[in-house]
């Protein structure tokens, strides 16, 4: 098997999806779990592994991996569990997310085990009160409290599984000096965190009915869509961005400032570095 070649070498960037459609194949055929770990454990360990996940519609599986050529993805597929399922057709494609996809990242990770970063878990903003603030949260911006320790008053909000969360600090004496003053002296400033939404102007309106300060009202940005920045009661400032605005949508022209310098940056079709539009 090319992924279990010794170690980790230069990392392959041409990426490859291998579809297997099991159509009225019974599920009970499926390959083992672990069978199907250990194999996905042997990619990553080399920097190969993608995605990997079950097809609903049809039923299947989808793996998504790197290698040099397709000789070679074949011969990385030759250990792969899902060749044995009974009536199940595997395709293998070779794929150029460069030209019509996103969210790929092109550069190989770092081999597993290798101190490599492989999520962004949480960020901290500092409140007076952390009580109200988690009902803020949770009733302006829909966030839902993810964990929480009344012990050590550790409490991390998310908006949804998988998302990363913001952890809400209220700075307590006990802690000493300088952390307490350091702490109390980030609240009331920018967080740096953006969030994005269907509709700025919906969002600006319940914010506003919420008691939030809104610090940079809608503006149409260079980039299409329309941006706004806003704060919680404690001051801590976001900014709030819809990515397309709609035909029509009456809100003031884009303006020098930082709504527009945190512009998202997006795919172009010509090269797949990031660029802003």
């Amino acid at each position: 098997m090319a992924a279990s070649e010794g170690r980790p070498g230069p990392k392959p960037k041409r990426l490859y999806v291998r579809v297997v459609r099991e159509g009225e194949a019974d599920r009970d055929e499926d390959p083992m779990p672990r069978e199907v770990r250990a194999y996905l454990e042997e990619l990553d360990r080399v920097g190969r592994l993608v995605a990997h996940g079950r097809l609903t519609d049809p039923p299947g599986d989808l793996l998504v991996f790197r290698a040099t050529s397709g000789a070679e993805a074949a011969r990385i597929l030759r250990p792969d569990p899902y060749r044995e399922v009974p009536n199940a057709i595997s395709q293998l494609f070779e794929w150029d997310p460069s030209t019509l996809g996103a969210g790929v990242n092109l550069e190989p990770p770092p081999a597993r085990g290798s101190g490599r970063i492989t999520a962004l878990q949480r960020v901290a903003v500092v409140v007076r009160d952390q009580a109200k603030a988690i009902r803020w949260y949770k009733e302006t911006l829909g966030m839902a409290v993810r964990s929480q320790d009344p012990g050590t008053g550790y409490v991390e909000l998310t908006l949804g599984r998988g998302a990363a969360g913001i952890n809400l600090v209220e700075p307590r004496a006990s802690w000493g000096e300088p952390y307490y003053s350091q702490s109390v002296a980030r609240i009331g400033g920018p967080t740096g965190i953006a969030f994005q939404t269907d509709s700025v102007l919906a969002l600006e309106q319940r914010l506003r009915n919420a008691g939030a300060g809104i610090t940079d009202p809608p503006s149409r940005q260079p980039w299409g869509g329309v941006a706004l920045r806003f704060a919680d009661p404690d001051g801590n400032e976001f900014l709030a961005f819809q990515e397309r605005a709609d035909p029509g949508l009456a809100v003031a022209p884009s303006r020098p400032g930082p709504a527009a310098a945190s512009a998202p940056v997006r795919w172009t079709r010509a090269s797949p570095r990031r660029k802003p539009h």
